[in-house]
């Protein structure tokens, strides 16, 4: 098997809940995000997952920093080895951490 086809990229950041039908985030909170994409020209492609994550429900999208994760035994938390798994199969998977982000 090739290992680069393995290869999930992690791009972390922040996004604001823009729809207010959503029982587990408040309309215009911040939250932590993490988009997972097998997409390795994903520099290139930043319009068109930021479109993604936009249709899910959520605007302001910003990525502040990239992991390539080859190898899902390396994850210890169960959501993103889930999320990893919805990435390898469907290309792209996004994960938000249910506490807004707080400004202090």
């Amino acid at each position: 098997m090739n290992k680069q086809a393995n290869i999930v990229y992690v791009l972390s950041g922040y996004a604001k809940c823009a729809t207010s039908n959503n029982e587990k985030y408040k309309l215009g909170n911040k939250h932590s995000i993490g988009l997972l994409t097998t997409d390795k020209n994903y520099q290139e492609n930043l319009k068109q997952l930021k479109r993604f994550v936009k249709e899910l429900g959520w605007e302001s999208i910003m990525f502040c920093m990239v992991e390539e994760v080859g190898d899902v035994n390396t994850l210890s938390n169960n959501v993103l080895i889930s999320s990893f798994i919805r990435a390898q199969e469907n290309g792209q998977s996004l994960v938000v951490n249910d506490q807004p982000i707080t400004v202090h």
